[in-house]
């Protein structure tokens, strides 16, 4: 099978690692600016290097097409390809990473046959950026939200193998579902921290470096890149003005109460928010649950090696790993996360018998 890949960064670069790793009997085909096809030949990344003006050469013979890069850039190869579309004479299946919907498969559905379409947004990624951060586990337990047009009732094989294979769990959504999902739980919160982040008066701002974790938490993602959110505002902008407007009413409900005293009002606010907010730390972002369990550790030298190295030795996969805090002279507490609940409990057993104190997470 012949997968070519349109835009080659962190998630295409992903793709191309996790298949290159396993040695498939897959070639890998990446379609990119010259700069980049230098870089990715240099690092033997996949099989064919094309720029995009070479669609003569890439098109007829991809069995698979992922189009990956900025939602704008998706959009305009989505139009290439239809203006394109004499040059094939078999099905073609064609995908995206966009992280809206409905305009991507407005466009996407309306390509003509052979051309198949199906909208996709793997719900993975990193703080960084390039192909160079590939991670051929980035997809592995998360979810890969598809689209599929009218005429289809499941994931065209080819895809449906590949999402399989890269350890996502695919799940289907509705465009019009999806953005509207993403603008709440996604795109809104975007905005939310960078109002944050950008709204802090200067008189505080002197005093930031007494910032604890809450604070930190919440504009973690105030670092985001224009680049990258420009296309998403632009593309879902209905729903995320809606999101806004519940979001900016909570908060002024909120502000009411504090103002007028209404501290047990106040209370059940935080009571819906923790039960929010317990159910979110049971799913994480992840198809199935993950066990966690807490590991206190000494500040000293050696002491997250004195933790791993025991589980490693037992067999014992962790699956996630979090440095939680740390306090300077004293210690601090990793996360680690397991798929079995029989792991977790092992690793507790372990640990402790190791002279580390571990137990169950408690949210």
């Amino acid at each position: 099978m012949r997968i070519t890949l349109i835009g080659f960064g962190l998630l295409a670069g992903s793709v191309a690692a996790a298949v290159k790793q396993a040695k498939l009997q897959t070639a890998i085909r990446v379609v990119s600016s010259k700069g980049t096809l230098q870089k990715a030949k240099e690092l033997c990344v996949a099989d064919d290097f094309f720029e995009y003006a070479e669609i003569n050469s890439w098109l007829p013979d991809s069995d698979l097409i992922l189009l990956c890069g900025p939602i704008k850039h998706i959009l305009s190869q989505i139009e290439i390809l239809k203006n394109n579309a004499g040059l094939i004479s078999k099905t073609i299946v064609v995908s995206d990473i966009g992280s809206t919907k409905e305009e991507i498969c407005t466009a996407g559905f309306s390509l003509p046959a052979p051309f198949c379409f199906v909208g996709g947004h793997p719900m993975a990624g990193s703080e960084k950026n390039g192909f160079e951060h590939s991670d051929p586990s980035i997809f592995e337990n998360a979810y890969w939200l598809y689209c599929l047009p009218e005429n289809l009732t499941e994931l065209p094989k080819n895809l449906s193998e590949l999402l399989h294979f890269l350890g996502s769990r695919p799940v289907q959504i509705s465009p019009q579902e999806h953005d509207l999902a993403m603008a709440w739980l996604s795109h809104a919160p975007q905005l939310l921290s960078t109002s944050i982040a950008a709204g802090i008066l200067p008189e505080a701002k002197n005093h930031l470096h007494l910032a604890g974790r809450g604070f930190r938490d919440m504009t973690r993602i105030a670092s985001s890149p224009w680049s990258m959110w420009k296309d998403i505002l632009e593309t879902n902008k209905k729903n995320i003005t809606k999101a806004l407007e519940s979001y900016s009413e909570k908060a002024s409900e909120i502000k009411t109460k504090l103002a007028t005293e209404q501290f047990s009002e106040l209370e059940n606010n935080f009571l819906y928010g923790n039960q929010t907010r317990y159910h979110l730390e049971t799913a994480k972002n992840y198809a199935y649950p993950l066990y966690e369990i807490v590991v206190h550790i000494p500040d000293e030298p050696g002491s997250i090696l004195k933790a791993l190295a025991p589980l490693a030795e037992n067999n014992i996969n962790i699956r996630d790993i979090e440095l939680m805090k740390v306090r300077e002279g004293i210690g601090g507490t990793l996360l680690l996360a397991f798929k079995a609940e029989n792991d977790a409990n092992n690793a507790i057993k372990i640990l402790e018998s190791e002279g580390v104190y571990a137990h169950k997470r408690r949210i």
